[in-house]
């Protein structure tokens, strides 16, 4: 008699320790996921903070080649150093995001297990009766909450890690929500960040068309 009560506590000891260490590891990769994200969007925040200021001083002082061509250099070294603080975000997100996954995995692939034995258990001893079925619906009702764990972790990053490997594209999704819609202005941002050498070979050519004005 005493062997029973200590088989069946120790049958719902393993579940309960299942299922705890499935919400521990669901809220600890929750809440880091949710830290990632708050940094990230606060990296967007102050970044276009950091180039509205800048692109007003350029419509300031966008007379002063020197001076323009200063804030035009600030805004292309920027641009390069958000996109690396970015990236880095996404990655840290990335890396995050799997191993929960990876180890929910392995705490669901206990649960299966466990599963199985209580059925193989429950069949030896009792065969095709309705005590299987008991312990089938008792045991399925525990996957709810891996469901759920699982649903929780591929939403909560779905609009960063959606376009995983194409860092590019998210990035102007950011800035340009729109799409396609805004393609041409895509492009001129791209130049604007890395100026230099187009605006001298503009300026050359605006020289040189000048020269042939005043020689006409």
């Amino acid at each position: 008699m005493a062997s029973a009560i200590w088989i069946k506590l120790l049958n719902e000891g393993i579940s309960l320790f299942l299922l705890g260490g499935l919400g521990l590891i669901l809220y600890r990769g929750f809440k880091r996921n949710q830290i990632l994200l708050l940094e990230t969007e606060d990296l967007v925040k102050r970044y276009l903070l950091f180039r509205g200021d800048k692109q007003a001083r350029l419509k300031i002082y966008g007379e002063d080649e020197i001076v323009s061509a200063e804030i035009l250099k600030t805004l292309s070294t920027s641009w390069k150093n958000f996109k690396k603080s970015y990236d880095q975000c996404l990655l840290s997100l990335s890396q995050n995001t799997n191993r929960t996954k990876l180890h929910l995995q392995l705490v669901t692939l206990g649960l299966v297990l466990n599963s199985a034995r209580l059925l193989i258990e429950a069949y030896y001893f009792y065969g095709m009766t309705p005590r299987i079925f008991l312990v089938l619906s008792r045991e399925l009702s525990n996957y709810v909450l891996v469901l759920v764990s699982f649903f929780l972790v591929r939403t909560q990053g779905e609009k960063f890690l959606s376009l995983k490997g194409n860092n590019k594209a998210d990035r102007e999704i950011l800035f340009f929500p729109n799409g396609d819609t805004a393609g041409r202005k895509k492009e001129i941002l791209y130049d604007e960040f890395d100026p230099l050498e187009s605006m001298g070979a503009q300026n050359g050519k605006k020289d040189q068309n000048s020269g042939e004005r005043a020689e006409g």
